[in-house]
């Protein structure tokens, strides 16, 4: 476990969150029972699949069709609005101030800070990242359970944050965490209303969940922690937060901020909802915690292959998707959650990737956003801390 003015446990270098920029579509894993389970999988094949001819409108038009409802371990789950009328997560921003800084910050948030060793000795080095956006389907991406079997929830160790040496909650028997992504892993109690974030968690050979770090969420909660409080992710923000979930893409209607993550989000400051920050860029970066917005300007290219240059074809479906997606990103735009080599988008793990294959909006990079006015900054470690190391 860390120490206490840390996330809980070191964070993994950001080039083992780099995403696969595959332009076809990655197998999908099993899982009937994962929360708000996916329509009809015969959707992901609709449409006409002639690449699109034109970039999107600033003005994206979203069709919304109609959802079901399905019933997972005998819980009646939709996919709805998380967390409180008033949370961050909710609050559109098309019409919040820039902030005066928003150009350096934007600038800055593409530098990762590298540290090279030789005769000379040790140094660090930025170096910028003008890869697009990326969407993660599968790897460094959140799973969301609920209902299934009756299953052991161990902490494996002394400090399990909201854990208790074991519980029992219900989870589906064919999902497991993935212990190289962090071992992300959210289990929804919907009778409860709660939500469990579980980090380092891995399925045991007796069948049990075992995890190093438990945070648990109130689903119709505010969504994030007063200043200094941790969770599963560095920022103390929710793992299930601002994912892009199956339903909403069917329906193209996404009515909530995203989360994202950036190669240089600022070290030693953070903003509210961020609690806490893994930041390890330039000072004057974006911190953790603020929301990027896409600027109404800008009309996103054709997508490409960031390694060819070659144009990526997207399927009618495909770009009805995308086209959602930006105006959730010009509406309630993203919230900064962690870092990243590239800018990232999360979409829910195993449920999402027979709809999008996540190199749709590789027509935008972190140029084309801007920072909604900033709150106040947050120091961490809280310098009271700093002075007593």
């Amino acid at each position: 476990m860390s120490t206490p003015h840390a996330a809980p446990g070191p964070r993994p270098d950001a080039d083992r969150r780099r995403p696969a920029r595959a332009t076809t579509r990655p197998a999908r894993a099993t899982g009937a029972t994962a929360l708000a389970a996916v329509l009809a999988l015969g959707l992901a094949a609709c449409g006409d699949d002639a690449p699109q001819q034109s970039g999107r409108t600033p003005a994206a038009e979203v069709t919304v069709t109609a959802g079901t409802v399905e019933e997972t371990g005998g819980v009646v789950l939709a996919e709805e609005r998380l967390f409180s009328e008033d949370s961050p997560w909710n609050q559109r921003v098309d019409a919040a101030p820039v902030d005066p800084d928003s150009d350096r910050m934007i600038d800055r948030a593409q530098y990762r800070i590298g540290v090279v060793e030789d005769a000379t000795g040790v140094r660090t080095v930025p170096r910028r990242i003008d890869d697009p956006l990326y969407i993660n389907t599968e790897a460094w991406t959140v799973p969301v359970v609920a209902g299934g079997e009756p299953t052991a929830v161990v902490c494996r160790q002394d400090q399990c944050g909201d854990g208790d040496d074991t519980v029992t909650l219900t989870i589906p028997s064919d999902i497991d965490p993935d212990p190289r992504y962090d071992g992300w892993f959210t289990i929804v109690d919907a009778s409860e209303d709660v939500a469990y974030d579980l980090w380092r968690a891995r399925r045991e050979d007796d069948g049990s969940i075992s995890y190093h770090y438990m945070k648990r969420w109130a689903l119709d909660g505010p969504g994030y922690q007063e200043p200094g409080q941790v969770s599963a992710r560095g920022s103390g923000l929710p793992l299930f937060g601002g994912l892009i979930r199956p339903r909403e893409l069917e329906a193209g209607l996404i009515e909530h901020a995203l989360a994202i993550s950036i190669p240089g989000p600022a070290q030693g400051s953070f903003v509210q909802p961020a609690s806490s920050t893994d930041g390890n860029g330039e000072v004057t970066s974006v911190p953790e915690g603020a929301r990027i917005r896409l600027r109404a300007d800008v009309v996103p290219e054709r997508p490409r292959d960031p390694r060819t240059g070659k144009l990526i074809a997207l399927t009618a479906q495909q770009q009805r998707l995308a086209d959602a997606i930006v105006l959730t990103l010009r509406t309630y735009g993203a919230i900064v959650v962690d870092r990243a080599e590239v800018p990232t988008l999360y979409a829910q793990r195993d449920v999402t990737a027979g709809l999008i294959n996540g190199n749709e909006l590789q027509g935008l990079t972190l140029d084309d956003f801007e920072v909604v006015e900033l709150g106040p900054r947050y120091d961490y470690p809280p310098m009271e801390r700093r002075r007593n190391r």
